[in-house]
């Protein structure tokens, strides 16, 4: 153990002086008229008498493009460019290079008119295309309607979106971040009209782009490519609308291009469910990628830790689903941006905030089947909240000169909630006979948290090209300041020594201060022209005081006495070293990188008041390997391994009770052993362009050798349960999905299928005894988008989620159950510029409780009427039939619960909207 740091800094200091090198280039494209830069050109370098790209790139609105890491040898260099004829170049690394090239225009034919017919999507290098022209959208539309009409595109209710079977994680608005790295407020914000061309692709990781060693930490990405006439200038719009029952929504959205300049403003409210930046959606991209998990705010952390008597995991969706927003939601949002580029500097910014007033009321029905213990637990009750977050983001890179950067991006997160809940709950026998408890229970809450951090990312290149050294250091400091009353009365009813009451009256308050700091050290190295070495050493500390007093209400209604089992000042602290070395091939068509880092954990903590202390030292081999195969220039394959570590968090390791639930008390383990799992994946990609046909396989599968889940305790009596989480072997989940997307005519019609499968064997402790949860889950579905003529577009969508579970030792929990899912929209164009919307959204659910089973069926419709240039009419109404609602089922440990929370209803909505325009006709033509 005490070797591998030894061996990494001897390649880090000594090696590089023995090894060879890459080199890295830059080039302007110009009219050879003009002189102005080309922007949109294409440039690909291939080795000669090859056709399949080693590098390409597109030139930026100054006419540059960048290849790093270009190994020794002889190419061909092609550039292309609409309106200009295509140039080919011999180049030579190192040696001969074309620093600038000079374009000369096509042939203009006089008198005759050429209109290029772009296809709807097309493959350019490793970018998947769509053409936004072909895809027309309703009038007024936004980005996130833009995206439902592209195939092999989803956009799911709450907005997340999946390209090519993968979670979307970034949108780019030409190349640049928008409002930091929420996606919804791009999609839900920019209007469909201003997008030209919208890409997807695998975006690498900074440190993957800089060294040019993939460590396969890509994010599936969609770059928004804004019209040539929307890129200088001011444009956006403004709305008000009013509808029954004091429904409302409106705002304005501002944005200014100017050149490289971009600059946007929104300021938007709704009471008519549809969100701005909230936690569900930051916690489905955490949940998409789990290295995200690092980077996760504590108060979407806290958010999971206080649902009641759940142990929150799973599968993402699952996840995103216990974390998205019900009931009747007030919101209002909005924030600017602004980004720039200067020869030596780039600057992005934003700042973003978000108010939801939430009221909720709900009924949910839990069914026990154990092998010692049957019982059902209802509860139904109302909640209500205000949740306030502000965010700023921003990001500053330095160019010092050609092998020197550096990158800083403060990031500043400040959140507020206050929430109430009163409920009643009871539970009884399975058969319905006996009642085992009641009770009633009222909590008020108020907590602020702050986050602030920094990324300090510095790169290098060496002397000798191709050689690079890089340093990233993040220092993070977490406030939180919490005040919760607790008001509940339960009775038990069949205790051995009769009846009994439990009272609980009382005031806690959680204070916590943590400092961390996050290093990493990368050096890179190439061996050869194939062949590139990576070492790295990370280090990660943190230091935290987490102050929990609980007080009990005194004779005179006050909080004075302090509950010494319930209460601790507790410090912790933790490092973690890991040490790597990676080998990582460049080839033709081949791209790799293998390897295996060493880590070594420590978490430590003792408490003031209770006097215990807390010691876990863990270690752990990691492997990693990364595989990118590309069959020819449309087709590629993905290969993904690696093993990981993640030490128990400090809440799991306290030995702390929490009584928040009178029926769910929850406690720490000081025992526990590091959670450790292998994850495999493997994804393919193809698109022809002859009937823009494309195919997406992915797969996935994690392993884990050890991984920590609850234990609970339940009183067969009283129904009353304790919960400790423990370290179980075994567990695993695998998943895969399978689409394919067909273009009919040249118009933009499609059609879309695909099926994902997905299973998950998990095992908990009831009462000592192991209960494995199997889980299978089967969903195809569609997605049909067709265009009649240029005046109606017609669009349908569907999925079937065919779900069966199996609890061992629990043969009376209902085991398969039909989620539907489907809707269909259409928009004719009619004349007088007017067009008329019509749609319906439909859910059904079977074999869920008697009760839950039910079929929604939503049916919208709006008409819209242009007056004059600038200004149009809406009218839509909304859930004609009066439909709506929201119906749930969670599989938990040992139970199935089925859920009903409050859903907006029918309304109607009159809104105005005003879109102003304003782009300066260019002086040279």
């Amino acid at each position: 153990m005490k070797r591998v740091p030894a061996i990494i800094l001897y390649l880090l200091f000594f090696l590089p002086g023995m090894l060879m090198a890459q080199e890295s280039f830059q080039t302007i494209v110009r009219d050879s008229v003009s002189g102005r830069p080309v922007q949109g050109a294409t440039l690909s370098i291939r080795n000669t008498g090859d056709t399949i790209p080693v590098q390409s790139g597109i030139t930026d609105q100054q006419g540059k493009v960048a290849f790093t890491n270009i190994r020794k040898g002889k190419y061909n260099l092609l550039i292309h460019s609409l309106g200009y004829r295509d140039q080919k170049h011999t180049v030579t690394v190192p040696g001969i290079w074309p620093h600038d090239i000079a374009l000369a225009p096509g042939i203009t034919l006089k008198e005759v008119t050429i209109a290029e017919d772009i296809p709807a999507v097309r493959m350019k290098g490793d970018t998947l295309e769509y053409n936004a022209a072909k895809f027309k959208t309703k009038e007024n539309a936004v980005v996130e309607d833009l995206l439902r009409k592209l195939p092999g595109v989803k956009v799911d209710r709450d907005g997340s979106i999946k390209a090519q079977g993968e979670t979307v994680q970034r949108i780019l608005v030409d190349g640049k971040e928008f409002f930091g790295s929420d996606p919804t407020i791009a999609t839900r914000n920019l209007p469909a009209d201003m997008i030209d061309k919208v890409q997807v692709l695998d975006k690498q990781s900074e440190m993957a782009e800089f060294t040019g060693v993939a460590d396969g930490q890509q994010a599936k990405t969609i770059n928004l490519v804004t019209k040539k006439n929307r890129k200088r200038g001011l444009f956006g719009n403004a709305s008000a609308g009013a509808g029954t029952d004091g429904r409302y929504e409106g705002g304005i959205n501002v944005n200014s291009f100017t050149g490289e300049m971009q600059f946007s403003g929104l300021l938007k409210g709704n009471n008519v469910n549809k969100s701005g930046f909230s936690a569900s959606e930051l916690l489905k991209l955490v949940m998409s990628d789990n290295n995200m998990m690092k980077n996760l705010p504590p108060a979407a952390l806290s958010e999971l830790t206080r649902m009641k008597g759940v142990k929150i995991e799973g599968n993402s969706s699952a996840i995103a689903e216990l974390a998205r927003p019900v009931g009747l939601t007030d919101t209002k949002f909005g924030g600017v941006n602004f980004n720039n580029d200067w020869d030596h500097f780039k600057l992005r910014s934003s700042y973003f905030f978000n108010n939801n007033n939430t009221r909720n009321t709900y009924d949910y029905a839990r069914q026990y089947r154990l092998r010692d213990t049957s019982y059902n637990y209802l509860q139904a009750g109302n909640t209500a909240g205000d949740n306030s977050n502000q965010r700023i983001d921003m990001s500053g890179d330095i160019k010092f000169n050609a092998r020197t950067s550096l990158k800083i991006s403060p990031h500043m997160d400040m959140i507020s909630n206050r929430s109430s809940e009163e409920r009643s709950y009871h539970s009884f026998t399975a058969d319905g006979v006996k009642l085992l408890n009641e009770g009633t229970q009222l909590t008020r809450s108020n907590n602020k948290q702050q986050l602030l951090s920094t990324d300090i990312f510095l790169r290098h290149r060496l002397a000798k090209p191709g050689r690079t050294l890089v340093l990233n250091v993040k220092p993070e400091y977490y406030h939180n300041n919490g005040e919760t009353y607790n008001k509940a009365t339960s009775h038990f009813y069949n205790l051995p020594e009769g009846q009994k009451t439990d009272i609980t009256d009382q005031q806690r308050t959680d204070k916590s201060d943590v400092y961390s700091v996050n290093s990493n050290v990368v050096y890179t190295e190439p061996l050869s022209r194939s062949l590139s070495l990576q070492a790295g050493q990370m280090f990660y500390y943190s230091q935290g005081k987490y102050n929990r007093l609980v007080r009990d209400r005194d004779a005179t209604g006050h909080y004075t006495e302090p509950d010494a089992l319930l209460s601790d000042k507790y410090d912790a602290h933790t490092w973690q070293y890991t040490g790597k070395l990676l080998l990582a091939g460049n080839h033709k068509r081949l791209l790799y990188t293998m390897g295996a880092g060493w880590q070594q954990n420590n978490i430590g903590g003792s408490s003031a008041i209770k006097g215990y202390r807390v010691n876990g030292n863990y270690h752990a081999l990691l492997p990693e390997l990364y595989a990118e195969w590309k069959q020819n220039k449309t087709s590629k394959f993905m290969l993904r391994y690696n093993t990981e570590a993640t030490a128990p968090s400090v809440e799991n390791l306290q030995p702390l009770t929490d009584n928040s639930d009178p029926l769910y008390i929850r406690q720490g383990n000081p025992l526990l052993q590091q959670r450790r799992a292998q994850h495999l994946s493997f994804s393919y990609n193809t698109f022809k362009q002859t009937g823009d046909r494309s195919t997406y396989i992915k797969a996935d599968f994690a392993y884990y050798n050890r991984d920590i889940t609850d234990s609970s305790n339940i009183d067969k009596s009283s129904g009353k349960t304790w919960i400790i989480p423990v370290n179980v072997a075994g567990n695993f989940n695998g998943s895969l999905s399978v689409g394919k997307s067909i273009g009919i005519g040249h118009n933009g019609s499609s059609f879309t299928a695909g099926i994902s499968t997905g299973y998950m064997r998990r095992i908990t402790f009831t009462n000592g005894l192991p209960n494995i949860n199997r889980t299978l889950s089967v969903t195809p579905d569609m997605d049909f988008n067709y265009y009649l003529g240029n005046n109606v577009n017609i669009s349908a969508h569907g999925n079937a989620a065919w779900n069966m579970r199996r609890f061992s030792g629990t043969p009376l929990l209902p085991e398969k159950n039909w989620l539907l899912m489907y809707g269909v929209e259409t928009v004719i164009t009619l004349p007088w510029n007017t067009s008329l919307e019509a749609g319906t959204d439909g859910f059904s659910s079977l074999g869920i409780a008697s009760g839950y089973n039910n079929t929604i069926l939503l049916v919208n419709t709006a008409v819209t009427k242009e007056i004059g240039k600038s200004f149009s009419l809406r009218a839509e109404a909304r859930d004609l039939l009066n439909r709506n609602a929201s119906i749930n089922r969670l599989n938990g440990d040992g139970y199935i619960e089925d859920r009903k929370n409050n859903a907006l209803g029918r309304y109607f909505l009159l809104t105005g909207i005003y879109k102003f325009r304003h782009f300066p006709k260019s002086k040279n033509k």
